[in-house]
């Protein structure tokens, strides 16, 4: 479904051509995107400049969506481009400048969403030297929280076994994307403790045993504490959610046995005794108040922040065990995607939809569980579904596009 029209908009085919392109960057500030309207999922689809697309003009549809074609055709970048739609970044983790393609100065992408009864459309442009520029039913939007929740976005990938295998940063960046899709608090307290961290940790690096050196420390711990007492009171609330899904989709793509649970692990809280447990935010101010009085001495000598949500943890367990320390890799595996399901399940939660986009995860399963998977994203409001072969029964029923070059045609 190329396209050969002359203009260099085609993202903005439905915005008023002079309000589609808007230079400036997009700080963070406090979303406010509407997902009025029931389920909310990408109906059209337009790409300029991405990857190895020159255009591209794709209509999708409701439920499932399968790419079929060989690596390093295109596929994954479809799927790159509705991410931006949702986090105006590459959930893949390639920077903006990557995106591009070779021998051009920017990208678009562009597309109609809805649910029943409304439509909106999003034109994201990014320009070298420039940054990113997004409109919104062709106003021009000034700040990322005002794209996010708009269209949520569950990526799965074969790298998501890091999410269990990896360090405590791979859990957090799991957390931190679920939850900045679905509280505009979250993503405001979370911007201002990562600043209120980068200027204490300076702040401590330069300390000297001066009062102007400790009343520097004092104002950015205040602003740590304020912040991040409200990072870690939403993440402990968001938890329960989290957990009973993820539990039930560990045992319907395992078939039972071991059971998965996940606990949130803050050494702000434990360090003064006790346990992470769905503390009131007052209360999680106090004990993280103590953690960092406790630690205050040895902070000053090291030069930076030792406790505070950029530290803490969300731990897998299988069957009471630590699944990072023992688990084989099909644990993994079928843990990692378990947790992706339940992020999914959540952001689906109030009827709002969520579009799976499930990249060359069925190469990595059997007939048996990769049918169980389709079966179980299929109920999503929309999944877009990536693989360099057939996949299995279940995906008949899917609108299926061929992928060849930068190609894509519907099947």
């Amino acid at each position: 479904m190329s396209s050969d029209a002359s203009s260099s908009d085609v993202v903005a085919r439905s915005a008023k051509p002079d309000e589609a392109v808007e230079s400036g960057r997009l700080p963070a500030g406090t979303a406010r995107g509407s997902r009025e309207g029931g389920r909310v999922w990408v109906r059209a689809l337009r790409l300029e400049d991405f990857r190895n697309y020159d255009r591209l003009q794709l209509d999708l549809e409701r439920g499932l969506n399968f790419f079929v074609g060989p690596n390093g055709s295109g596929k994954t970048s479809v799927l790159e481009a509705v991410s931006y739609l949702s986090v105006a970044r590459s959930l893949r983790g390639a920077s903006d400048n990557e995106v591009v393609r070779w021998g051009r100065s920017g990208f678009g992408v562009g597309a109609d969403c809805g649910g029943e009864g409304s439509s909106r459309t999003i034109v994201l442009r990014y320009e070298k030297g420039a940054g990113k520029s997004v409109t919104i039913d062709g106003e021009a939007v000034g700040r990322l929280a005002d794209l996010l929740g708009i269209v949520r976005v569950a990526w799965f990938s074969p790298e998501d076994t890091w999410i269990t295998k990896g360090g405590p940063g791979e859990r957090r960046r799991f957390l931190d994307m679920a939850l900045c899709q679905l509280d505009p608090v979250y993503l405001n307290e979370l911007s201002s403790y990562r600043r209120a961290l980068r200027q204490r940790n300076e702040a401590l690096l330069s300390w000297a045993p001066d009062e102007e050196s400790d009343r520097i420390v004092n104002v950015w711990t205040e602003r740590l504490k304020s912040h991040g007492s409200v990072v870690i009171a939403r993440r402990l609330g968001f938890l329960p959610r989290l957990r009973d899904e993820v539990a039930r989709f560990h045992r319907e793509i395992s078939g039972g046995g071991d059971e998965i649970d996940i606990r949130y692990r803050s050494g702000a809280l434990e360090r003064c005794g006790g346990e992470s447990g769905d503390a009131a935010l007052e209360e999680t101010a106090e004990r993280f108040e103590r953690a960092l009085a406790a630690v205050e001495a040895d902070e000053r000598r090291r030069g930076f922040t030792l406790v505070g949500p950029h530290r803490d943890d969300l731990e897998v367990r299988l069957s009471g065990r630590v699944l990072r320390t023992f688990g084989s890799q099909g644990q993994h595996r079928t843990a990692a995607i378990a947790l992706k399901l339940g992020e999914a399940s959540v952001l689906d939660a109030g009827g709002g939809g969520v579009v799976v986009l499930l990249d060359d995860i069925l190469s990595e399963l059997d007939d048996e569980r990769g049918s169980a998977l389709v079966g179980i994203v299929s109920e999503f409001g929309q999944a877009l579904v990536t693989s360099t072969r057939e996949g299995p029964p279940e995906m008949r029923r899917a609108a299926t596009f061929r992928v060849t070059a930068g190609e894509v045609a519907r099947a």
